[in-house]
């Protein structure tokens, strides 16, 4: 039988939750407002000088003008971007230590890295995808190749003649092009590098006879008339390059090298500080000289909610492991 004195201490702890409910929701509110009360860092976990690092630290002055903090940007590279990650899991959640993250790290790390000690779904609040990364293949300006076509019948007709290098081993790039070499039954050797500089180097020295890179990473050297592209590895044409073959939907012939940056906060980053910092990315990327930028680079800023961010996560994460369960890039 429920008597009164029971009622009553329902109703009190009703009342009690209730305040404390209306309280939690008037500290986020605060705790943004009084956010950032000192200097933020923004972790880049590739080398200084790449496309990556531009876009992290034309994001950084953007951020210190809209925060009232200076922004300090810091490059940890290698190891799979994993010592950056780590750096990262390290320091409080409260918004004070973000990250640029590649797919490499969020996507396909999971599939790829033994052992890894991070999980990206659970160690990690996204803000925004910031950005796609366009890639495309290259090749010295002596080939005679014209297009991607072009050097696929090449491969074929001289099976385990061709190298074609990747800026990182187990990235987006490497994936990919192990994929396009399983699928159409190619005979050709895949050569890693850290970083683009030297793979572009061997390219133009004739160690290697093609590259697979960021657009915005080898741009410059197309632009210096030292390699040729043979075309952009997506669907979608490249705004700067629009006569560059792009690749057809669902062909078995076709090389899709899919990418994007994002922005993200260790778990547990109080709400209100990742809707701002939403905010305030998306405002400083819209402004026209953060679009000329990205323009230079061939990136596209895509923006994303923080929800949207975490489905798109999860979708690139199936998708890659799909494409790891079938390639052996050890043996690529």
């Amino acid at each position: 039988m429920i008597t009164l004195n029971t009622i009553a201490r329902i109703v009190r702890g009703v009342m009690a939750a209730a305040t404390v409910g209306t309280m939690l929701v008037a500290i986020q509110p605060a705790a943004a407002a009084a956010w950032p009360d000192r200097p933020l860092r923004l972790v880049v976990p590739f080398p200084a000088g790449g496309s990556y690092d531009i876009v992290g630290r034309t994001l950084a002055r953007k951020l210190e003008q809209r925060l009232g903090q200076p922004v300090v940007v810091e490059n940890i590279a290698g190891g799979a971007t994993v010592p950056g990650v780590m750096s990262v899991l390290k320091e409080k959640a409260d918004g004070n230590t973000l990250l640029l993250a590649s797919d490499g790290t969020l996507n396909i790390n999971p599939h790829t890295v033994k052992g890894l000690r991070y999980n990206p779904d659970r160690d990690f609040t996204p803000v925004t995808i910031v950005s796609t990364v366009p890639h495309w293949i290259v090749t010295r300006v002596d080939r005679k190749q014209m297009n991607l076509t072009e050097l696929r019948d090449y491969i074929v007709k001289h099976p385990g003649k061709v190298s074609i290098s990747i800026n990182a081993v187990a990235g987006a790039a490497h994936l990919g092009l192990a994929d396009w070499k399983r699928r159409n039954g190619l005979d050709f050797t895949i050569v890693p590098y850290r970083g683009s500089p030297p793979a572009m180097s061997d390219l133009i020295g004739g160690q290697t006879d093609a590259h697979v890179d960021v657009i915005g990473s080898s741009i410059s050297y197309v632009g210096d008339g030292k390699v040729k592209p043979l075309a952009v590895l997506q669907t979608a044409a490249v705004a700067q390059f629009p006569k560059l073959q792009r690749q057809a939907a669902d062909s078995k012939d076709a090389l899709l090298v899919r990418a994007n940056l994002a922005l993200v906060a260790k778990a547990g980053t109080p709400e209100a500080v990742v809707e701002r910092l939403y905010r305030e990315v998306r405002a400083s990327m819209q402004e026209p000289d953060f679009v000329e930028r990205l323009q230079s680079l061939a990136y596209e800023p895509v923006l994303t909610t923080p929800a949207e961010s975490r489905r798109l996560i999860h979708a690139e994460t199936v998708r890659y492991g799909a494409i790891a369960r079938t390639v052996n890039l050890e043996s690529n």
